[in-house]
């Protein structure tokens, strides 16, 4: 066994239960509000607030470009291939114990955000090393830039195009060095513009294709309706099936996205990696606490409406003698034509494609503001930004089987940084003030910046300097 299939066991045996006991741990502390007011969380989410910046939906729509992907459609088909039914209740547990670390790490990076003339931002890196006292905090916190940086390259980037530009290949024929010289144009395009013209594209793609994909669910699932209480029932009765917790859990804690990958199969939302805080800083809110609702609607949308309608396809297809595998793409795409006929392929790698070019840019922004902790200098970004268009077109012509194991090792250390650090913060929690449920007076620890002359030539401001 290679030295990186040794690490990623290891991890894979470790991760699940710390982060399950750390969701129950600020579960608890939080008072599971979200699950017992329910309509209290939506209110304080999309309650409008005046913003002369990025809008907190607009930075929610980022956050979810980012974790919405090609593992909510392959991922949950083998995630079932290996669980079984009973893998999807433990998926559904999951989200509503990941949401609480969800709440948690978004209210942070909105309590510890920076701002300058251009909005604010900020994110794990900043709130870490704000949190941590001394040196320690400095030390931690640039090395979670780092690994952040690397994963945006890695696995926000090289295996997310190679998985779109295998469906462009295999739907449209067009060559892979095309799709990864396409992919790196329009990127760096969008994202010059930085986290204004990120989020005012990914909040119009975003809705648009998971509707359509909700659609093409929906087209398996309703014309054979009855099978809903079947399915449903197959669920709840494997549930507690060792193999089934073992597929659920382990799919949906150790994985994440497509960033492990299409054969790899977990559900998908980033809750507890670090990553999506740094799109929800972005917002111009003076609320921590509604921001973090919109945290936790995130993890709702992904796993228990985009992966919901995945799995209820999934099954009644099953249902239908159409079993899901290990060969996830086949599955998914044998299952849409069954309405759809020769149009599911292409149908289905436009869904990919257009998934793929969000997350794309909303990694990018990751990386680029996690190496700002750390550096100011210009050249540092350009660097960066060529070594992104290049891992574009690298990412399409590779193949990324050790890749694979890389992206687990990075994502999983990043995710004990992140969960230790949130541990050692969760007394600020009580800042965000979530026990009023929308109703109470917010924190604003920074304070709001009109884009007027008199700040474009201030220093920047940061959390020490809110009193």
């Amino acid at each position: 066994m290679m030295f990186t299939d040794m690490i990623s066991e290891f991890f894979g045996a470790v991760m699940p239960p710390v982060l399950l006991a750390i969701g129950l741990a600020f579960g608890v502390k939080l008072r599971f509000f979200y699950i017992f007011h329910p309509i209290g969380t939506l209110k304080a989410a999309f309650t409008p607030q005046k913003s002369d910046g990025i809008s907190p939906i607009r930075a929610a729509s980022m956050a979810l470009a980012g974790t919405l992907g090609v593992g909510n459609i392959t991922g949950v088909t083998a995630a079932i291939a290996a669980g079984g039914a009973g893998a999807v209740f433990w998926m559904w547990a999951s989200a509503l114990i990941a949401m609480s670390v969800k709440y948690a790490e978004t209210s942070l990076a909105v309590l510890h955000r920076r701002a300058d003339s251009q909005g604010f931002y900020g994110g794990a890196p900043f709130y870490i090393s704000d949190g941590i006292r001394g040196r320690c905090g400095i030390y931690v916190g640039g090395t979670f830039a780092v690994l952040c940086a690397v994963n945006s390259l890695v696995v926000g980037n090289i295996l997310q195009i190679n998985a779109a530009a295998g469906s462009a290949e295999l739907s449209f024929g067009i060559p892979r060095l095309v799709t990864g010289l396409l992919f790196a144009i329009l990127t760096v395009a969008v994202t010059a513009g930085g986290a204004e013209r990120i989020s005012s594209l990914t909040v119009r793609l975003i809705p648009t294709v998971s509707v359509i994909y909700i659609l093409m669910c929906s087209a398996v699932i309703i014309p054979h309706a009855e099978l809903i209480g079947k399915v449903t029932s197959r669920i709840i009765s494997e549930a507690f099936d060792f193999s089934a917790a073992a597929g659920g859990i382990g799919g949906f804690m150790l994985s994440r996205a497509v960033r492990y990958g299409v054969t790899r199969g977990i559900l998908t939302n980033e809750a507890g990696s670090g990553t999506s805080p740094t799109a929800h800083a972005a917002a111009d809110t003076n609320s921590p606490h509604a921001q973090g609702c919109l945290g936790i609607f995130e993890v709702f949308a992904d796993t228990l409406v985009i992966c919901s309608f995945t799995a209820y396809a999934v099954l009644i297809g099953e249902e239908l003698g159409i079993f899901a595998s290990e060969d996830a793409i086949s599955s998914v795409s044998e299952l849409f034509a069954l309405p759809f006929g020769r149009l599911a392929p292409l149908m289905l790698a436009f869904v990919i494609i257009v998934f793929v070019l969000a997350t794309l840019m909303s990694q990018f922004y990751y990386g680029k503001i996690a190496l700002r902790s750390i550096f100011s200098s210009r050249p540092i970004f350009y660097a960066y930004t060529a070594l992104y268009g290049a891992s574009c077109i690298a990412g399409a012509l590779i193949v990324p089987s050790l890749m694979w194991q890389i992206s687990d090792i990075i994502v999983s250390v990043m995710t004990l940084i992140n969960v230790i650090c949130l541990c050692v913060m969760s007394k600020e929690l009580e800042k965000c003030n979530f026990s009023t449920f929308g109703r109470g007076k917010y924190l604003r620890c920074v304070r709001k910046l009109p884009h007027s002359d008199e700040i474009r030539n201030k220093t920047e401001i940061s959390p020490k300097s809110c009193r």
